[in-house]
């Protein structure tokens, strides 16, 4: 009989095992690019937004000749595009992006913002006595920018009957940062319509 209820127990565990494991999600990988229909702002929308966007200022990159006759390499500081929408989005990939595609051109350098946090920790660790005074390096050696990109999502919502309508308005600029002048600027527009 003990036999039997252990045999028992033991059909009973896989059984609920197989049940468990059959309640998993199954998960599969898609294409990064493909195509994703959302009534949201979705990783499609943001594709679209930094590939234009980032063409644009490649192109004014190739044609310009601020950048073409500059004496150096000019140094962008690309900062968080504002969401002023009505929605949470994740509007950081889409400038992640235009990095990505501005730094592969090799026509100018970035001031890694991000960092600036860490690497001021990282200079008074240097300059703790830790350090081999070879190999310190220290506060005052950091690139300038010379450019800041800038950018801003907007949305506007409206409704008739059961048709929705969501307009996306999103807007990057190149700002000369000694003139305070605008020397590129791109705009996209999203609008999607959602039937209910």
């Amino acid at each position: 009989m003990k036999k039997l209820l252990s045999i028992g127990a033991v059909l009973s565990l896989a059984l609920a095992g197989l049940l468990v494991a059959g309640c998993e999600p199954e998960v599969k990988y898609d294409d990064p690019g493909s195509l994703t229909v959302s009534k949201d702002f979705s990783d499609t929308d943001i594709r679209a937004t930094a590939d234009e966007l980032g063409a644009s200022l490649g192109e004014f990159l190739d044609k310009s000749p601020l950048i073409a006759k500059a004496a150096k390499t000019p140094v962008f500081l690309p900062l968080e595009i504002k969401n002023r929408t009505d929605r949470r989005l994740n509007t950081r990939i889409i400038m992640d992006r235009i990095e990505t595609a501005i730094l592969k051109s090799g026509k100018v350098e970035l001031v890694a913002g991000e960092a600036r946090e860490a690497l001021a920790k990282e200079y008074d660790y240097m300059a703790s006595g830790m350090v081999d005074p070879a190999t310190q390096k220290g506060p005052g050696k950091q690139t300038g920018c010379d450019y800041v990109l800038i950018g801003s999502i907007e949305n506007v919502p409206a409704k008739q009957g059961s048709v929705k309508v969501d307009y996306y308005y999103i807007k990057l600029s190149l700002v000369n940062v000694s003139k305070n002048t605008k020397a590129w600027q791109e705009e996209k527009e999203i609008k999607k319509r959602i039937q209910k």
